[in-house]
């Protein structure tokens, strides 16, 4: 059985593989034609908008995934029942039961591998994808990402770090370090949070101190304007929605916003959505196996493609509107994201009691 279950795994594995780059080669060049039209703004160039393009292959995989196991699991075992393989394979003993078993022990091995890419590789990418198109195209190159220390950007003689960003011109744990002509400290603030309103950021909850030849001067002022020309737009440039952000990170997120007594059901549908990411992703390549042995069992490979793909868009277009009305009737995050995923299975259930 060990073999059987290689042979299997491979087969998926390689047409999975073959759907993956196909998509991401699509992806890839509608991404780079719709940048090609910044070309020329600033310093953004078309090697920059190439680079800007591969940045964002991670993320994109990790989105593409659920469809491209459903697709990779119907061609990988189509090409089976095509060549009468899967025939022999019953006529030998062997159940569904047993052959979903082998296709779900490389769909395990496919989840993990997606899922490291998508929470370690993707998110960082993505923001400094965004960062680098932002200072190419704005010209502003005083604007830096560390990924533990927040943003830093400078304005003049002002040092800006904002260690957490919001999507909405919203930035909490704001630190600005003035300095004088020969670049020596002379005011610090540090501000709870910020917010981007008439063309200017209002400093709330600040501490500030003025370093003078006398001494330190401290003070808390409540409410603080701070006229710069680091727009929101600038700002946003690092600050990635809700559902580009790693787990680790949406965790964060809603803690903060909790503690706050901030709305924090867009963090909350967006952290039950990528950890229940692999079990949908599980579920989508499930459905194979019915189509297969079932009403797809001697139908070519084009139709094939055509009921795998409308269902892989089928779902990623559910699972992101629903979330969204879900949003709207403030219905249960964590039921927002369980129902579509629930979905899946029960349509699973449904196909597999009609297969032989």
């Amino acid at each position: 059985m060990k073999i059987l279950d290689r042979y299997i795994g491979r087969t998926v594995l390689s047409h999975t593989l073959v759907v993956m780059s196909v998509l991401l080669s699509m992806y890839f060049f509608s991404t780079l034609v719709d940048e090609l039209d910044y070309v020329g703004q600033g310093r953004y160039t078309t090697l920059a908008a190439l680079q800007y393009g591969l940045m964002l292959l991670p993320r994109q995989a990790y989105e593409l995934f659920p469809m491209v196991a459903l697709l990779g699991g119907m061609l990988g075992l189509g090409t089976l029942a095509s060549s009468n393989e899967l025939t022999v394979i019953r006529a030998a003993g062997v159940s569904v039961r047993r052959i979903m078993l082998a296709v779900m022990k490389m769909a395990l091995v496919l989840m993990l591998a997606v899922a490291l890419i998508g929470e370690l590789a993707a998110p960082q990418l993505e923001q400094q994808a965004r960062v680098l198109r932002g200072q190419a195209m704005s010209l502003n190159q005083n604007v830096s990402l560390n990924v533990k220390e927040g943003l830093w950007a400078r304005d003049g003689d002002t040092y800006i770090n904002i260690r957490r960003l919001l999507p909405g011109g919203l930035a909490h744990d704001v630190s600005l370090y003035v300095f004088d002509d020969g670049q020596r400290l002379r005011e610090m603030v540090h501000a709870r949070e910020a917010v981007y309103e008439a063309g200017g950021w209002v400093l709330r909850q600040a501490a500030r101190s003025v370093i003078t030849t006398d001494g330190v001067q401290t003070g808390e002022v409540p409410e603080q304007r701070w006229d710069t020309t680091l727009t929101a737009e600038v700002i946003n440039v690092a600050a990635l929605p809700p559902d580009k952000l790693a787990i680790w990170e949406l965790t964060g997120y809603v803690g903060y916003t909790r503690a706050n007594n901030l709305d924090a059901s867009v963090y909350e549908l967006a952290l039950w959505t990528r950890l229940l990411a692999p079990i949908a992703t599980g579920g989508m390549m499930l459905l194979a196996v019915p189509f297969i042995f079932g009403s797809l069992r001697s139908v070519g490979i084009g139709l094939r493609i055509t009921v795998g793909g409308l269902l892989g868009i089928g779902f990623y277009l559910f699972n992101g509107v629903f979330g969204r009305v879900a949003l709207v009737y403030d219905l249960s995050p964590i039921a927002s994201a369980v129902i579509p995923t629930l979905v899946v299975y029960g349509l699973w259930w449904g196909l597999m009691r009609r297969v032989q």
